[in-house]
């Protein structure tokens, strides 16, 4: 069992599921541990000002209830800067709408009830790595799933779909599918399912790869959301790299293969589909990328460095 004097609380109150009520049962869950701080903090200068205030309290074990933006700024603070003398343990509550890095790293039930059991039962621990991405001005920030490519800007127009609709419904889960749906008709058609977008990249110490990517995914996850796998490649590296580039061959028939890992035959590089694991990726992106659903826009044409960064202690169930 936690002892309430070294856990504290960040939420954050602008995240999907705190913002329909989860707020309120995390609060019910705190309201008998007046010992327990509980920090409500959104941008990312919040949620470092709330670690370091946490961290004066004497907190090691630090929960963090929010989307995968919230556990984001939580780890470039922690991983950069950290005002904790050793680092806290984290318990990652999905509070968030994809919640992707609670998904992997098992934390991904109510988050009321798990906060409940930190308190009153044992919970296993797991270790992940995070990412580091670095720009070419220093820029760092630290999370687990990258992507760039045509699928940054594929979900930028997915949203702005939800966002312009008039049809009820349509600005949440329902417009989401209907976006997606209309991508994967695409895909059966024999058509790119969105825009590819130019990229070059070097994985470790190999030559430049020039490419029209219609994604290039990075991540120290080992599952994606709906226990997705999509790498398959050669390494050892911490840090897993698929890209799908045209001519992206038979990509209907090969994707249900891709996203288990498990790709077929024909799905080489000569086709479009390469994966490996690797140490450190150089990378210079067209359009933007996006570190756990956070859109970052570096000046055009200049490269990025991502590696792995510090090892945390997560709790689970």
């Amino acid at each position: 069992m936690a002892e309430p004097a070294s856990v504290g609380v960040i939420s954050n109150p602008a995240s999907r599921h705190n913002a329909r009520g989860g707020l309120a049962a995390i609060e019910a869950v705190l309201a008998g541990q007046p010992a327990i701080p509980h920090r409500q903090a959104r941008t990312p200068q919040q949620i470092e000002a709330a670690l370091a205030q946490l961290a004066a309290a004497g907190t090691s074990c630090v929960v963090l209830s929010g989307g995968d933006g919230t556990v984001q700024a939580a780890l470039t603070t922690l991983s950069l800067r950290s005002p904790f003398a050793s680092q806290p343990t984290l318990l990652v509550l999905a509070s968030g709408t994809t919640n992707m890095s609670a998904y992997d790293l098992g934390s991904h039930g109510r988050p009321e009830r798990l906060l409940r059991r930190l308190l009153t039962g044992r919970l296993a621990v797991t270790r992940r790595r995070v990412l580091c991405v670095r720009e070419a001005d220093g820029t760092t920030r630290c999370g687990f799933f990258f992507t760039a490519g045509g699928l940054p800007q594929a979900v930028r127009d997915c949203r702005a779909f939800r966002e312009t609709s008039a049809l009820p419904g349509m600005r949440g889960a329902l417009g989401t599918a209907t976006w997606i749906g209309g991508r994967l008709l695409r895909l059966l058609a024999g058509r790119e399912p969105f825009g590819a977008l130019p990229i070059s990249y070097r994985p470790d110490a190999e030559p430049v790869r020039r490419c029209e990517a219609l994604l290039l995914l990075a991540s120290t996850h080992q599952r994606l959301a709906l226990g997705l796998r999509p790498w398959w490649g050669a390494g050892s590296g911490p840090i897993r790299i698929t890209v799908i580039s045209r001519p992206a061959r038979r990509l209907a028939r090969a994707l249900p293969g891709l996203l288990r890992g498990r790709p077929p035959a024909f799905a080489n590089a000569a086709a479009g589909y390469q994966s490996h694991a690797v140490s450190t990726l150089h990378l210079t992106p067209t359009g933007g990328y996006a570190l756990d659903g956070e859109d970052y826009f570096p000046p055009a044409g200049s490269e990025l460095v991502v590696d792995a960064g510090p090892e945390f202690a997560f709790l689970r169930p």
